[in-house]
């Protein structure tokens, strides 16, 4: 627990009560904080203050405050921690009653009293650290603003509290410009999901090694729910109504929300939270992941270099949009490139400049909405006027769409995106029949088939099949599988060698299979050779794929010699957009440690905030020596709307402990 001198000020007064100039002493702060903290908290029925007409005025406890309980699990499965905003959060994994593994968030509440005086400070913090929605137009102006408002936060509590001050300016930040508690667990990397059924029920989440699981955090109550949602929904531009209760939109973090208010769900609102990979997957992480092999990574990346279209497939979460992030960051540097999506999930590496990202907008049930709505099928024709060398689609679900896809194929751009189908031959029937009921030879445009398929009993994801689509005769396709999973084994085998592949290469770059087969075993050793040089990250793998475009032989030579290629970056440079602003890096869970200086010194120099270019007007420090000034109005303006206000008796003029100046 945070416990603060507002905390251990409560404990005094319970023993007795007790005068402002001996709790200042005791708890060795200034005598004009103690009075400004217990008049805030008297207002809300905690504190009594007395003015005797000598002396030091007297606090009184009237209301005590219940501590929360604080267990820790005496044995688990696992145990790990993370920082959220300055906050340590420990994760304990255990079996719970049912023998399901239970998920179970420790981390440092603010005491009591503490959290009641945080409650008087957010209406000042609010306007004086507004948060301005002309910063969330773009990805770079959110990534800009969110921590500039951490450290305005951070300064503005550093007026008042010197101990565990990060910690409580985080626990503010989350509360006021985040979603509360569920900001700790977007910190926590080894999650994929974030699921709130109801306030009934505790918020589950899906893990990567242990599946879904229940937490020991719930939401207080339905409106605080719908408030999340509509707080995710205003920053991305769209509402959240009992008129149009469904949503789907995207964090400031990138992550992909998707909401829904009663009546649409029945037994009361969701939340539905996807986290995306901070460090986007790349296909070196594929193969040391043994998500699929390096002959497979081969085939694909020369597929995409000699602009094949092909098609993502599996079911849900299986890691279509990984596969579809994967292939992209191996596209030639001099081409354009157009991605759609209806919410931001690609991530390109830097050295693909000329690229275009597009996102659809949803309409509405009120008719004004619905004019400005803009379809995916709409950006689709926008983007055949872009002169684009791909276009990307994030995802295929309406006929509409798939007939521009096709047509965007025959008029010759190379088109990649992904679909739900559990094989290549399901995604062919789905096509050629309602309701898409795509023509055959329009079809037959796709090249290849990557299919992904998650296994829920042990876990993993595997690309569980890549196959070529041939045409046949009187219009007919078929499908010849190249690589197939066997689950048994969790092995990656080679059943069919490519006929159409290797045809379509031929007539359109004059290379023979054997020269085919000579470059593929090329891009293979590349591949194995980033693996082996821990070249896993984006901004790595972009570099080393920029310069197989540009300068082959530097390239090769460092392959040949299996070392490090000058120019690629020895740590991962992250230059994400979605960069997670409230789940910093992991780090061990350690206790707060006491302030290395006096509280006096920590008052007469705040916190000082980050530089940052966004233009947030300062806050101005403040002395203790004028705080009864500045808030006296703001207190009293509170207690006389409660009808509660008193004013002292006995006491007036500039000789009067509320009227001197200082």
């Amino acid at each position: 627990m945070l416990r603060t001198k507002v905390d251990r000020l409560a404990e005094l007064a319970e023993k007795k009560p007790i005068t402002v100039a001996d709790a200042a002493s005791q708890l060795g702060a200034p005598s004009e904080l103690i009075e400004f903290v217990a008049r805030a908290l008297e207002m809300e029925g905690v504190f009594q203050l007395a003015y005797p007409p000598v002396g030091s005025p007297l606090i009184t406890l009237i209301k005590k405050l219940p501590y929360p309980d604080e267990r820790t699990p005496k044995e688990s499965d696992d145990r790990y921690s993370f920082s959220v905003q300055g906050i340590p959060v420990t994760i304990y994994v255990y079996r719970d009653s049912e023998r399901r593994p239970f998920y179970h968030a420790i981390y440092p509440n603010p005491g009591p009293y503490t959290n009641l005086f945080l409650e008087t400070l957010k209406p000042d913090i609010a306007k004086d650290v507004p948060l301005e929605s002309s910063y969330f137009l773009t990805p770079e102006r959110m990534q800009a603003y969110l921590p500039v408002i951490s450290e305005k936060v951070k300064q503005k509590l550093s007026v008042y509290f010197a101990e565990h001050l990060d910690a409580i300016a985080g626990f503010v930040f989350i509360s006021m410009y985040g979603m509360g508690e569920i900001e700790l667990l977007m910190g926590d990397d080894s999650l994929e999901e974030v699921g709130i059924n109801t306030s009934r029920l505790p918020i589950s989440v899906y893990h990567r090694k242990y599946g879904w699981m229940k937490t020991n955090l719930t939401i207080a109550d339905e409106d605080s729910i719908a408030n999340i949602a509509s707080q995710i929904a205003r920053r991305v531009g769209q509402q959240i109504t009992i008129a149009d209760p469904v949503m789907d939109a995207f964090l400031t973090t990138g992550d992909r929300a998707t909401a829904t208010l009663y009546p649409a769900s029945t037994r009361g609102n969701t939340i539905t939270i996807r986290k995306f990979a901070r460090e986007p997957w790349t296909s070196a992480k594929f193969i040391s992941g043994h998500t699929y092999s390096s002959d497979m990574a081969a085939l694909l990346w020369q597929a995409m270099h000699y602009e094949m279209n092909i098609i993502a497939t599996g079911g849900t979460a299986s890691g279509k949009t990984s596969m579809l992030n994967t292939l992209m960051q191996l596209v030639p540097p001099y081409q354009r490139v157009v991605t759609i999506e209806e919410t931001r999930e690609l991530a390109l590496p830097d050295h693909i400049w000329n690229w275009i990202p597009l996102l659809v907008r949803a309409g509405g049930p009120s008719e004004e909405v619905e004019k400005v709505k803009i379809t995916m099928a709409d950006l689709l024709r926008t983007s055949l006027r872009m002169r684009p060398d791909r276009i990307v689609l994030g995802e295929v679900r309406s006929p509409d769409e798939a007939s521009v896809l096709f047509d965007a194929m025959h008029t010759g751009h190379s088109v990649s995106t992904t679909f739900h189908a559990d094989t290549a031959n399901q995604l062919l029937q789905r096509m050629l029949e309602p309701p898409f009921s795509i023509h055959s030879i329009e079809a037959e445009a796709i090249h290849l088939v990557v299919v992904q398929h998650r296994d829920r009993r042990r876990n993993i994801r595997r690309t569980s099949e890549i196959s070529e689509i041939i045409p046949g005769m009187e219009g007919t396709l078929t499908t010849n599988r190249l690589f197939i999973w066997r689950p048994r084994t969790d092995t990656f085998e080679l059943i069919n060698k490519p006929r159409r592949y290797v045809e379509d290469i031929n007539v359109y770059t004059g290379m023979t299979e054997r020269e085919i087969n000579e470059d593929l075993a090329e891009r293979k050793s590349i591949l194995e050779w980033m693996v082996r040089q821990n070249y896993l990250d984006i901004s790595q793998v972009g570099e080393v794929s920029r310069a197989y475009y540009n300068t082959l032989d530097v390239l090769l030579d460092a392959v040949a010699k299996d070392g490090k290629m000058q120019g690629v970056p020895e740590y991962p440079v992250h230059k994400d957009l979605f960069a997670a602003v409230s789940a910093p890096a992991p780090q061990p869970l350690a206790p707060p440690q006491p302030p290395s200086k006096p509280i006096q010194q920590q008052i007469a120099r705040p916190v000082q905030p980050a530089r940052s270019q966004a233009s947030i007007p300062s806050i101005p420090s403040i002395r203790f020596e004028s705080l009864n000034e500045l808030k006296r109005a703001t207190l009293f303006r509170k207690a006389e709307g409660k009808g509660k206000a008193k004013k002292p008796a006995g006491r007036t003029g500039k000789d009067s402990r509320k009227g001197r100046r200082k």
